[in-house]
Formats: structure tokens, C-alpha cells, sequence
């Protein structure tokens, strides 16, 4: 604060009087019920330690989650710098303890779950990778069995669904028919590639089932011809009508190839049937 003394002259020049300017202390010179600016107010406890820093600390990493080192400095830090004269309650001294105690024993759960969880996918990934190599061992052993049971066929009459007939040059074949419950005089129809019957051949005596019949000991009526026919099989039961019975496509198996891995057998000259599609295998 300013404060001015004014010298006074005897004949009270105006330019005889000069002001004289002294500096006094602003917290003694204070009016009564105002703060100088800076001071402190009374009653009022003035704080201890270092001023917190104006700027931004940096370097500090963010992360998401506290762990047990970081949680252990924070209660260290706690200890030392906590007031002499009022310690921290041994109560809250330990609950701190405990909950950090909790905090490791979780930490060392999550590590030990991670572990196992890793573990048991290793575990299933090599279960997944047996299992396919056992799966294609286990095809491959298919195939070289069925290969070889395909290559045992081979001179044999194969059965199969279907109404073909092979007739050879001595005039022998083979057909097979289940009449089911019919019973009486069976007859055979040959069938050209145009759907004409050129023969037929009564058969002896059907007793239902499943059949066989020699085409070299039937009576043909014309004679047949070698090649490769489609045929029917009829039954009449005490002199009725013709019925037709189910039919089977059989043959002598003459070969075998490979298509895609599966074995295919040839019946007669040309007809090919997957070794999976035989039904029987006749002497």
C-alpha cells in the first residue's frame, strides 16, 4: 500500500509541497475482515508436502486391470505415507490384506484356467487329427478288402436287381426270379432291344420264392440266339392268368475295374455293376 505525508509550508506554496512515498507491509497494513492475496486465512491449516506438479505427468502406461505388484505398491505407499499420529486401523490393515490375498489367488486361478483351456485344446486337436487318420486308414483298409473280394467274384454268377440275361455260344445262361407266394407253371419271354418277345420257354413246377433257372435246359420256342436279352418271368396258378414275378439281372462276371477307388465288375460282355449293387455271388 501507498501512503503519502504531506509537508506543510509556512506560506503554502502549492509547489513548495512535496508528497513522500513509504512501503509498508501489505498483511500489517491490511483493513480488518479482507485476505490480502497470497495470504493465509485463519484457522486455516496450511498444507504439507511438495505442490503437485502443474503439468502432466508422462511416461505413466494405461492399463485395464490392477494386478497383484501394482496392488502391493499401492498399499506400501499407503503405509509409509500415512499420518504418524493417526495410524490405519489394524482392522482396515486387514481387510486390505485379505482382499489382497483374494487378488492373487484369483490371478493365479485365471493363469492356471488359461493353462488348462489351452491344454484341453491341444488335447482335442490331436484327438480330431487321429480320428481322421484313422477314419482314412480305416477307408483304405475298406477298399483293399473290397478289392480283393471283388477280384474272388471274378468266374462267378453275380445276382443283381434288374431283368438282363446273358446267353452264351453253347446257348447256356442264367436268370433268377422270386415268385413270392405264386405258385403253379412258370414261363420265360425273351425280349429283343426293341421290345419284342422272339422266344419263350415253359419251366417246370414254381414253388414261390426265390429261384434259379438254367436257360440251357429249357425247351425254346424259336431257338434262342447268343447275346444279351431282357426277360420276363410269369407265373399262371391252377390254370389262371399270367402273372409277372420279380426279376434279377444275373450273369457270369468276366472282369473287374477300378472307378474312383471302387471296384466295378463286368457281367457278360458289357454290363457293368458296382461290386455294392451285387445281391449274390452263385458258384
Amino acid at each position: 500500500m501507498i501512503t503519502a505525508t504531506r509537508n506543510v509550508a509556512s506560506a503554502f506554496d502549492p509547489n513548495t509541497i512535496k508528497p513522500t512515498y513509504a512501503t509498508t507491509d501489505p498483511q500489517s497494513a491490511a483493513p480488518t475482515g479482507v485476505t490480502p492475496t497470497g495470504a493465509t486465512p485463519p484457522g486455516a491449516t496450511p498444507p504439507v508436502g511438495t505442490a503437485e506438479p502443474s503439468t502432466k505427468l508422462s511416461g505413466l502406461s494405461k492399463t485395464s486391470a490392477m494386478g497383484q505388484d501394482e496392488f502391493l505398491k499401492m498399499l506400501v505407499a499407503q503405509l509409509k505415507n500415512q499420518d504418524p499420529l493417526n495410524p490405519m486401523d489394524g482392522k482396515d490393515m486387514a481387510a486390505q490384506l485379505a482382499q489382497f490375498s483374494s487378488v492373487e489367488q484369483l490371478i493365479t486361478m485365471n493363469k492356471s484356467m488359461a493353462a488348462q483351456t489351452a491344454s484341453a485344446s491341444q488335447t482335442a486337436d490331436a484327438i480330431t487329427a487321429l480320428a481322421t487318420s484313422q477314419s482314412e486308414r480305416a477307408d483304405n483298409l475298406a477298399q483293399l478288402i473290397e478289392g480283393q473280394m471283388a477280384m474272388g467274384t471274378v468266374g462267378k454268377i453275380g445276382v443283381t436287381l434288374g431283368n438282363t440275361t446273358f446267353v452264351d455260344k453253347t446257348g447256356n445262361g442264367t436268370v433268377v426270379v422270386d415268385s413270392g407266394t405264386q405258385k403253379g407253371v412258370g414261363r420265360i419271354s425273351m425280349i429283343d432291344d426293341k421290345g419284342r418277345t422272339i422266344s419263350s420257354a415253359n419251366v417246370g413246377e414254381v414253388k414261390g420264392g426265390q429261384m434259379s433257372f438254367e436257360l440251357g435246359s429249357c425247351t425254346w420256342t424259336p431257338p434262342l440266339t447268343p447275346g444279351k436279352y431282357t426277360y420276363k418271368f410269369e407265373v399262371a396258378t391252377d390254370g389262371g392268368p399270367w402273372q409277372a414275378a420279380k426279376t434279377y439281372t444275373a450273369g457270369r462276371i468276366t472282369g473287374m475295374r477300378y472307378e474312383s477307388g471302387n471296384p466295378i465288375l463286368i457281367i457278360g460282355d458289357a454290363l457293368s455293376v458296382p461290386m455294392s449293387q451285387l445281391t449274390q455271388v452263385r458258384a
